[in-house]
């Protein structure tokens, strides 16, 4: 019996545990797949917390359907009936510009009547078809991008807060190729984004936004629950250890280690750094330097009264100097049903990123306080929450800055050079939660593959015993 150890119960561990436990059956001598997750629970930053009637997402609110590899994941647990489509009023996006929210719609006219863009910045975006496209693979910021193709102040007064939506990040230092790469596509395939997405209509599709009936959370569980793979949580991994024939894992608490043909490395970056140090400092490195500024969500219920001043929609972000740490709002009882008690409304608010780190200092109580505040200000709310709950992340978001291609690749091939590792996890290669499930599907398939083509890989007992003869003064008693 061979054995699989994932480090990181998020949704990439999970998806890659998952993905490789499929093939088990298949494996000659069978294959045992454990996963470790430090926290007490699984789903990393898809965390959903139901009390008092509402149910409040910790992290992502949903995902994009579409994705091959994340579809098989949910059609293979068994929960495609349990998606839920957000609303058609999602689809309907608002921007706090200019003293007022206003609704955004990508249309020149449309932005110009709202107000978002002025005469001179709607033509210059009704331009971007005749604009050369760039044809050199330097790296670029999403904000220079978006100034070339469609003009400084669609870059200003558009994506500088869509950045903070997305990545809660910066767009003047986020890289369009790592953060955009479907955009970088349109323009390097077709010459223009406007030539792009028309050539594209009705031949390809992002997909719908979809969470499931009881949260995001359901599909970790699931996986955990009846994936076919064994989960402990609350096992902080302090060591990863080469032996003659794979590796071994040393558990906080544990006096023995966990011998392994193979290990699927899928924590946060910063986190998976100091396990890869003493085999490679310079991969150690190259993960450490992947920044993941902190956030934190402050989730308030309102009653029916106050309901009435919100929107309906998706949310909305707020443009920097406007008088708000507020990186911008959802409105989940707009966007999913059973989100709250009938006629009540959750608002879900954003702070901190990379534009305001120091919001990771803030105490929860402060939290609800500024909260508070600037949704009554933003709204024009008299009336007090029903409902409060905040989350703080210390470390959040992983920031696709300008050459994190680069860094990605150089990473892959360093741990190409440790055979039986792999790496998988949102600071690589995408950080929305169905490009990382995907992600986890693939390397988990990969990790697999490996296995099989392994010449000489040893059954447990043998592994075990390697183990133990090569590290023994490396375990406490």
């Amino acid at each position: 019996m061979r054995r699989l150890v994932v480090v990181g119960g998020g949704i990439s561990g999970l998806a890659a545990a998952w993905a490789a436990s499929q093939a088990a059956p298949r494996m000659e001598g069978g294959l045992e797949v454990l996963v470790l997750e430090r926290g007490g629970a699984v789903g990393g930053k898809a965390s959903s917390i139901a009390r008092d009637g509402w149910l409040v997402e910790e992290g992502p609110s949903g995902f994009l359907g579409g994705r091959p590899e994340m579809e098989r994941l949910i059609d293979g647990i068994g929960l495609a009936s349990e998606r839920m489509p957000a609303n058609r009023t999602s689809a309907r996006r608002f921007l706090f510009r200019g003293g007022r929210i206003r609704q955004v719609d990508p249309n020149p006219v449309s932005l110009l009547r709202e107000g978002i863009l002025g005469p001179r910045g709607a033509l210059r975006m009704l331009a971007e078809p005749f604009i050369a496209a760039r044809r050199d693979d330097a790296d670029e910021s999403v904000w220079a991008f978006a100034a070339r193709r469609l003009g400084a102040e669609v870059a200003d007064r558009m994506i500088l807060p869509m950045a903070l939506g997305i990545f809660a990040g910066d767009a003047r230092r986020l890289s369009l190729a790592a953060a955009f790469p479907r955009m970088a596509a349109l323009e390097r395939e077709h010459g223009s984004l406007t030539r792009g997405m028309i050539a594209r209509r009705g031949r390809t599709s992002s997909g719908a936004l979809t969470s499931f009936r009881c949260g995001m959370q359901q599909l970790p569980r699931a996986l955990a629950e009846r994936g076919g793979f064994a989960v402990r949580c609350g096992a902080e991994v302090r060591a990863l250890l080469r032996t003659n024939v794979g590796w071994s894992v040393a558990v906080d608490g544990d006096a023995e280690v966990i011998p392994a043909d193979a290990v699927i490395l899928a924590g946060e970056p910063w986190a998976m750094a100091p396990l890869l140090q003493p085999h490679d400092p310079a991969l150690a490195a190259e993960l450490a330097a992947i920044s993941c500024p902190p956030v934190a969500v402050v989730a308030l219920g309102f009653g029916a009264a106050a309901a009435a001043q919100v929107p309906v929609g998706f949310g909305v972000l707020i443009a920097r100097g406007e008088g708000f740490r507020m990186l911008g709002n959802l409105w989940e009882t707009h966007l999913y049903h059973g989100r709250g008690p009938a006629g009540h409304v959750l608002v879900r608010a954003m702070f901190g990123g990379a534009v305001d780190p120091e919001a990771g200092a803030l105490s929860e109580a402060e939290l609800a306080a500024l909260a508070r505040g600037e949704i009554a200000r933003l709204y024009g709310m008299m009336d007090a929450p029903v409902f409060e709950h905040v989350v703080r992340v210390p470390r959040a978001i992983p920031q696709y800055e300008i050459g994190h291609s680069a860094r990605v690749a150089r990473i892959a091939d360093a741990i190409e050079a440790l055979p039986g590792l792999s790496m998988t996890g949102n600071g690589l290669r995408g950080v929305a939660f169905a490009d990382a499930a995907s992600d986890g599907v693939r390397v988990g398939d990969a990790a697999v593959q490996q296995l099989r083509a392994r010449v000489g890989c040893h059954p447990r007992a043998p592994l075990a015993a390697a183990c133990h003869e090569t590290i023994p003064r490396m375990v406490p008693p």
